[in-house]
């Protein structure tokens, strides 16, 4: 615990895992860390031909320029390295596992052709590497030994895969042979991953290698460089032979007798992966080959050079995984061995052998219009069956000629509500969408729900296909009634307006039922408003392929796009969760010289808020900064947010200020969430002053502002103040909704009053609104809270009744109902079957459990619960920290609560206001006191709030 009192943050040595530094950063204290310090690897120097083998050692040394052009993507693209080299991992490791199982095993030998052997387990541990692959990557082209070319033509990514290279030594037991899987972004290595198998029968072992573009190589964790030894002489060399005894078998087979008579050394040990990666080890100085195929050195070639070493073909050439001789060194010897080998190749050329690139698929993108895979289709239609084409006499007469001849000549209504609510007339004109009207020339103004600042006004046509298509008509019935109306700017107006009045209500499959008649089956050409409402529409229903496919249609009409396009697809990735497809629009944005602007960053934030992705969000927000995007109220708003419920308030404070000072004028949808962002660390009385402010600012707080602050008094512990705001809100005429019954419930619930909880649900249902999950939910927590049983069992009940199944929450609250009315047995039965259902149990599940037992004094149950986390691949949270540190505290264990916090915090999991609590708690005098609050305060981003309560 001293390290924390008496001397500032040291580093210290950790392996690294996944592409970190040999040496890692110092443990970050108040969010600095010390500058990172990079090892690299050198072999020991001058060291006689007599001398044992040469060792790699740690040194300060930087690797020396490389002479040669980099065979490295330049980027991994729209994927990050650290995800590309997580699914390589997975997926060699689950190879190696299958070649593991059968390697003492006799194995079924077949013959593809001369010498040419191929194993049951080749093709078993293909199958398995593909599983994992096309699991995570569905749409990636893959080229495989033994299943050839397959996936998506058109993807900027190929992976290379050798399920078993080296399947002669695998059938005789001989320890070298491995799995080797690279994955090229537009046709460079990227990342890739050997898991080489050593040792031999009886005693068989694996090493994994693995490296990414400009993230290094490293063997186990470990951080690996070439050797430096700097003449051929003091060198071990790798060489391989393929299986036709041709030139170029005979040419190897001369510069092997060179070699050896000069080095120290030749060897052939048959698999070309692994022969790299010794080379990228430091174990010899340079490997070279014929005819070897792009799975064998995808991989390979990649680690050598993050290793620090150089990368060539045969005749010196810039090398690419598909051309048919390589070179690899530690770069030191590079030019030393082309002297000769370079030669030697030079003259296999001038007899005619092929040295031109083989297995490069025809497609394989190499300069990629999108940084992100568009699955393109052809352009369908859907057409009615022939039932309903022989029934066009008896489709309704809702829609078809005669009634658009009679509405045609009614006047049309010439009022609209505008956007701030007013009643206004208007001029046809001015919303018109032929050749210089409004909405053409200016589109759509996307997240306001406007069309040029008005709502859509319908005009009677447009009433009543809005009314048809709300009816739910079979998509082909009403594909037929539009065909029978004219194709006149009229119609296309109310199409549009239809669309458009749709969408404010977020129905998504009318709006594709109207939007893809125009694509697809009229006469009328698409403008960017119709695409647009296509690409949100498939976005929100998660249906990524067909937005993907309605934008490439668009380009395909020459279409341009607008800023709501790209921010439509942002939203849609965003949702899904599809971060690296939503940097690549980003990327295609600024390839094609467009700035993303504002509302492009706000779609992209607000994807990110929705995804809870904090830290990709504030560095999109700085991104923008550093661009000199201008940043506007939705900006911030967004911010405020993403920090809020990352549960940093005073970031979000500090975000408000900085709006303020640039004289961006706050809204009310800003004010909001900053009240939010207080409430849910339960800081009333700053949620209170934002609510103020607000009001005295012009703004009519709504019921999501009054939730907001009702949140804020819940979270804090006083449901009186929770109650004052409710009543408050029904005074000033803001009618409550579901959501204010349901934190009232919350607010009584935690301070232990189920009898007002139990009040509240039932106004809420006089009130005609049908308790959700969530509100029997909150029911059940109050009533667990005091031990009700009985209670608790009839909300169960209730919960059953309505259809709704119990989730995690639920039986989490019936866990602690058990608990608190001491009835541990059958708590322990209850969570045995939490464990055996799947997906049963959660964090809050064991803090339940290890509150219960804390507070009972079973401090050996107490552990066992806590161990069973890391048993379930579970994280301890700081509830379950700061309840563990509680059951000491009651005993006054002061040093062993210290013990827990240390451990606490370099588990990463930073302290609030209930751990200062229960430290404090432990404490037995003065100085106890100062000294954990000197400790969390040095300790917690936000240690200025911890101790104010």
């Amino acid at each position: 615990m001293a390290r924390y009192l008496l001397r500032p943050p040291t580093t210290t040595n950790a392996a690294a895992a996944g592409g970190s530094s040999l040496l890692s950063s110092s443990v970050r204290r108040n969010g600095k860390s010390s500058p990172q310090q990079v090892l690299v690897l050198r072999s020991l120097a001058s060291r006689s031909s007599k001398a044992g083998p040469i060792m790699a050692v740690a040194s300060e040394q930087s690797a020396a320029p490389a002479k040669y052009p980099k065979v490295a993507a330049p980027t991994t693209g729209p994927i990050p390295a650290a995800e590309l080299l997580g699914v390589i991992q997975d997926a060699a490791k689950a190879g190696a596992e299958v070649i593991m199982e059968a390697v003492n095993k006799p194995r079924n030998i077949h013959y593809k052709g001369v010498a040419d052997l191929v194993t049951d387990t080749d093709k078993l541990s293909e199958s398995v590497i593909l599983e994992v692959v096309r699991k995570n990557f569905p749409d990636h082209l893959i080229l495989g030994e033994e299943g050839g070319l397959i996936g998506d033509a058109l993807s900027e990514y190929l992976w290379c895969i050798d399920p078993l290279d080296g399947t002669t030594n695998f059938a005789h037991g001989y320890p070298s042979f491995s799995v080797s899987i690279g994955v090229l972004f537009r046709g460079k290595p990227a990342a890739s991953t050997v898991v080489e198998f050593c040792g031999g029968p009886m005693c068989w072992s694996t090493r994994t290698i693995s490296a990414s573009s400009g993230g290094g190589a490293y063997c186990n964790g470990q951080k690996i460089h070439v050797s430096q030894t700097d003449k051929v002489e003091q060198s071990l060399l790798v060489t391989g032979f393929g299986y036709e005894h041709d030139d170029a078998w005979l040419t190897n087979i001369n510069l092997f007798k060179e070699f050896t008579d000069v080095s120290r050394g030749v060897r052939r040990l048959g698999s070309a992966a692994a022969d790299m990666s010794h080379v990228g080890l430091g174990i010899t100085e340079a490997y070279w080959e014929y005819r070897l195929k792009p799975w064998d050195m995808a991989a390979g070639v990649l680690i050598v050079e993050e290793a620090g070493g150089v990368v060539s073909r045969m005749d010196g050439g810039e090398f690419t995984v598909f051309d048919r001789s390589v070179l690899v060194s530690n770069g030191v010897v590079h030019d030393q061995l082309l002297d000769r080998i370079g030669t030697a190749t030079e003259d296999l050329k001038k007899k005619g052998i092929d040295f031109s690139l083989w297995f490069k698929p025809d497609k394989l993108r190499i300069e990629a219009l999108l940084y992100y895979p568009i699955s393109t289709r052809p352009r369908w239609k859907i057409y009615a069956g022939e039932n309903a084409m022989q029934e066009t006499g008896l489709i309704d007469a809702e829609i078809n000629y005669y009634t658009y001849n009679e509405r045609k000549n009614r006047k049309k209504n010439g009022a609209y509500i505008d956007k701030d609510g007013k009643a206004r007339t208007f001029n046809g004109k001015k919303i018109s969408r032929k050749r210089g009207g409004a909405m053409r020339g200016r589109g759509w103004k996307y997240g306001s729900g406007f069309v040029d600042g008005v709502f859509p006004v319908l005009s009677p046509m447009a009433q009543d296909i809005l009314e048809f298509v709300q009816k739910g008509t079979d998509v082909a019935k009403f594909w037929e009634s539009l065909d029978n109306i004219p194709p006149t700017h009229n119609l296309f107006d109310d199409l549009l307006n239809v669309a458009v009045q749709l969408r404010m209500n977020r129905k998504w499959d009318p709006i594709i039922s109207v939007c893809e008649w125009i694509l697809y089956r009229s006469s009328f050409r698409p403008d960017i408003i119709c695409y647009n409402l296509l690409i949100e529409s498939y976005g929100q229903k998660r249906q990524l392929n067909k937005a993907e496919s309605i934008y490439m249609a668009l380009l395909e009409a020459h279409c341009v796009p607008t800023e709501d396009t790209y921010a439509l697809l942002l939203r849609a990735y965003c949702s899904a969760g599809l971060l690296h497809r939503a940097e690549g629009v980003i990327s295609e944005m600024q390839e094609h010289g467009i700035a993303p602007s504002a509302t492009v960053y706000n779609a992209y934030l607000d994807g990110l808020l929705k995804a809870r992705c904090t830290e990709k969000a504030v560095e999109v927000y700085q991104r923008m900064e550093r661009d000199r995007c201008r940043t506007n109220t939705e900006t911030y708003t967004l911010m405020i947010n993403v920090y809020g419920k990352a549960k940093q308030p005073m970031s979000s404070m500090k975000v408000f200020n900085e709006m303020k000072a640039i004289g961006c004028k706050p809204n009310i949808c800003t004010y909001t969430a900053l009240v939010n962002a207080f409430a849910r660390e339960g800081l009333c009385e700053k949620a209170e002053e934002v609510f103020e402010e607000m009001q005295q600012a012009g703004h009519e707080p709504d019921v999501y502002a009054y939730n907001a602050l009702m949140e804020a008094y819940s979270r804090a512990g006083f449901p009186k103040g929770a109650s004052e705001i409710f009543s408050l809100m029904q005074h000033m005429g803001c009618e409550p909704d579901r959501a204010s019954y349901n934190i009232l419930v919350d607010a009584y619930g935690r301070a232990g009053l189920h009898e007002d909880a139990e009040a509240v649900f039932e106004e809420l249902k006089q009130q005609g609104m049908t308790p959700t999950m969530k509100s029997h939910m909150l029911l059940l927590s109050a009533h667990a809270k005091s031990g009700n049983v009985a209670r608790c069992e009839e909300v169960m009940a209730q919960l059953h009744k309505s259809g709704l199944r119990p989730d995690t929450f639920a039986l989490n609250a019936m866990l602690n109902a058990y608990g608190r009315a001491g009835r541990l047995d059958e708590m322990e039965r209850l969570l045995a079957a939490m464990e055996r259902r799947g997906g049963g149990a959660d964090v809050g599940t064991y803090n339940v459990a290890v509150n219960v037992y804390g507070r009972a004094g079973y401090l050996d149950r107490m552990e066992a619960a806590f161990a069973s986390l890391a048993g379930r691949g579970l994280a301890a949270d700081v509830v379950t920290w700061t309840s563990r540190m509680g059951a000491y505290a009651r005993k006054k264990e002061y040093a062993r609560c210290l013990e827990i916090f240390e451990e606490m915090v370099d588990a990463g999991c930073y302290p609030d206001a209930g751990t200062a609590r229960v430290l404090l708690a432990a404490c037995s005098d003065e100085r106890q006191v100062e000294q954990v609050t000197a400790i969390v305060r040095s300790m917690h981003k936000q240690a200025k709030t911890l101790f104010t309560i």
